[in-house]
């Protein structure tokens, strides 16, 4: 019994000493003032699952490397002239890495004027590529003018280098960085890596992992993954995030309305954090992700939130499938159920403070009482007769352009002949707007002409995070440039395009509908494997098609024109060169390959959403393509060139005899079937 005692105690003090000299969690070092997160937490696992995916096999494709080399360059140049001066490279962080590597961003204090960037590494059995690195970052520090300084807390080392105050500014650049047992921990903030290093020698406090909405979050994605680890763990604070990387941009505001303050003053901070869980190839799915989105009663009435946040009330309905007018062969479908009636009156208070004066009811007497107005009354003939459930899809056409994507939208609707008569009034008024029959429907389309939108640059602030920019100072873009628009199938339907409001109105004759196709189905049955059940939102997207636009429009050197919905988010991102001039194209796309080489790499995807007592459950996955046919680029590639001939030969008066539209009706469907082949095998 002696020896058991004895071998027990030498047991418990070395899994003890193990267990204590192990690195901690990055959540239980960052700080709760943490606005964005980022944790691979076993870097080798997140490797050998990543390389299991399309997307890997994509970024070794020799076909992509000349622009993945190209766009590397970039990135890294990016980084170079960011505000980190110890210049830590994505390749650098993974050569060090033994366990878990971590980016975030802080905002110090709580303070909207400060931010801070923060990098965590578990450098267990790479110590000697660790000292490496510091060793050649404090080699290109020294050439820099830099200022080293070395302060002794405790047994540790804080190393801190001053870069040389830069003409115009106001401070000069640091950076610091620690290791301590196995944890390499930089920052460009003294404060904080103070705390995190404060934080590595106790078990609760001032930690991200304390945070309640951090807390919901992870656990919320926890339970549903049950026993399956995160390949990576993310985290946003939405409101603070912004803040700490304007602060990171040097604080500069825009003139005109701070959009920022307006949702928080509206109520939208109920939304406290989003995060959540990505894996890589597990079950049979290249990516598979599940999100919450905090967001607790603010309010003890029957409105859960305050002022216009209350228009974020989406409730849990069991149809969501798609409307057999949905054509089958688009490329992304969106339906969610959503209080529309309720959310206009909610409305009421954003577009006030936005306004800058109380004009919302003023608009509606306007356009009720001018004598040059629709004079419609919008509540009686609109609002009083909107439904829950709202479907968004899109699609492209060939050959493409910068306006090739075609969307629409439909909003549900009680009272179809009451809001089609308040359709014709409106467009009746309206100059620009000219009525076509469609098969005897009645479709308004509308052709304008304005300046196209500009949008501003998207800074790097720091390592792995980027800035959010502020919203456009100058007079917005009339919300419609072209669209079509009628009331049919009980919904209010708005197309970007009138050939596509043609379509979505022949789908009905059709016999292969969206929710038939193979694809779909294929989405379906692995969303309700996930426990998809009745909730407040759906989501199918073919990836290929999706970004087919996008994909063209780079490679042709076109994005800074771009209007498709991706591209527009493009160019915010790497911003205009100058104000009214179109930027030049950043993205080297002149060494892509043609997407239908590349194309089979792309799957179908799907999402679904529940609404639950304090915010939203959002899961997701995309499948590979199933690719029995080794020529399925191919066919894809001759179906697009079908579509594209069809197209052309379309009368754009549809006057058509009833031979040839039967020809044009059984091509359709050929296509689709075609198309179901492609996707699904």
């Amino acid at each position: 019994m002696k020896r058991f005692a004895i071998l027990g105690l030498v047991c418990l003090l070395w899994f003890q000493s193990d267990w204590s000299a192990a690195v901690p969690p990055s959540d239980t070092l960052l700080p709760p003032t943490t606005k964005g997160y980022l944790s691979i937490p076993d870097i080798d696992a997140f490797e050998s699952s990543f390389q299991d995916t399309q997307l890997a096999k994509l970024l070794d494709d020799p076909l992509m490397q000349p622009f993945f080399d190209d766009l590397r360059d970039q990135l890294e140049q990016r980084l170079v002239r960011s505000e980190n001066p110890l210049n830590i490279r994505l390749e650098d962080l993974r050569k060090i890495c033994g366990g878990e590597v971590c980016v975030a961003m802080i905002q110090p204090d709580g303070d909207e004027k400060q931010h801070a960037s923060v990098v965590l590494a578990d450098i267990t059995d790479r110590e000697d590529e660790a000292n490496e690195l510091l060793d050649r970052l404090a080699s290109e520090l020294k050439i820099r003018k830099a200022v080293r300084r070395v302060e002794k807390i405790g047994e540790i080392e804080l190393v801190s280098y001053t870069l040389p105050l830069q003409e115009g500014a106001t401070d000069s650049q640091q950076a610091f960085y620690f290791v301590k047992d196995r944890l390499l921990v930089a920052a460009d903030h003294e404060a904080t890596i103070k705390l995190i290093l404060q934080n590595t020698t106790r078990t609760f406090g001032d930690r991200l992992a304390d945070l309640q909405p951090y807390q919901v979050t992870m656990q919320r994605c926890a339970d549903a993954a049950s026993d399956v680890p995160p390949h990576v763990r993310w985290f946003v604070e939405p409101f603070g995030y912004v803040q700490a990387t304007r602060a990171a941009a040097g604080g500069r505001r825009r003139r005109g309305t701070d959009m920022i303050t307006v949702l928080a003053n509206q109520g939208f901070s109920a939304v406290q954090g989003i995060g959540g869980h990505v894996n890589f190839s597990v079950d049979g799915q290249d990516l598979l992700h599940r999100t919450y989105v905090y967001a607790p009663p603010t309010s003890q009435t029957e409105q859960r939130y305050e002022l216009a946040a209350r228009m974020l009330d989406f409730p849990n309905q069991s149809e969501l499938s798609p409307e057999p007018w949905i054509p089958g062969g688009v490329a992304t479908y969106l339906s969610f159920h959503w209080n529309m009636k309720d959310a206009f009156e909610y409305s009421k208070s954003l577009v006030d403070e936005v306004a800058g004066a109380p004009v919302f009811e003023d608009i509606l007497e306007s356009l009720e009482r001018d004598p040059n107005g629709p004079q419609i009354n919008v509540r009686q003939g609109l609002v009083q007769h909107l439904g829950d459930r709202v479907v968004f899809f899109a699609d492209y056409r060939l050959p493409i352009t910068i306006d090739s994507e075609r969307w629409a939208i439909a909003f549900q609707v009680t009272g179809p002949a009451v809001v089609a008569k308040t359709l014709d009034q409106a467009m009746e008024a309206d100059p620009d707007a000219t009525l076509r029959l469609i098969d005897k429907q009645r479709v308004w389309e509308i052709q304008r002409e304005f300046d196209e939108m500009e949008f501003e640059e998207l800074d790097i602030a720091g390592v792995g995070f980027g800035g959010f920019d502020e919203e456009d100072e100058e007079e917005p873009a009339p919300l419609l440039e072209n669209a079509a628009m009628t009331v049919v199938h009980g919904y209010l339907l708005v197309a970007s395009h009138l050939d596509f409001m043609e379509e979505i109105l022949q789908t009905q004759n059709e016999a292969a509908h969206l929710a038939e196709t193979e694809d779909f189905q294929r989405v379906q049955r692995r969303l309700a494997a996930l426990d998809a059940g009745i909730g407040s939102g759906r989501f199918f997207s073919r990836t290929d098609r999706a970004y087919h636009t996008t994909y063209e429009l780079i490679r042709e050197g076109q994005m800074p024109e771009s209007k498709t919905m991706l591209g527009v988010v493009l160019n915010r991102m790497l911003g205009p060169e100058e104000r009214g001039v179109v930027r030049d194209q950043r993205i080297p796309g002149q060494r892509l390959p043609e997407f239908d080489e590349i194309r089979h790499y792309f799957g179908p995807a799907g999402i679904y959403v529940a609404s639950e007592d304090h915010g939203w459950y959002i899961c997701g996955c995309i499948l590979p393509p199933q690719t029995d046919d080794a020529d399925d680029a191919d066919v894809i590639s001759q179906q697009d060139a079908a579509d594209e001939e069809q197209d052309g030969a379309e009368d754009p008066d549809d006057g058509q005899d009833g031979d040839e539209d039967q020809d044009e009706a059984q091509d359709q469907d050929q296509d689709e079937d075609t198309e179901t082949v492609n996707h699904d095998g």
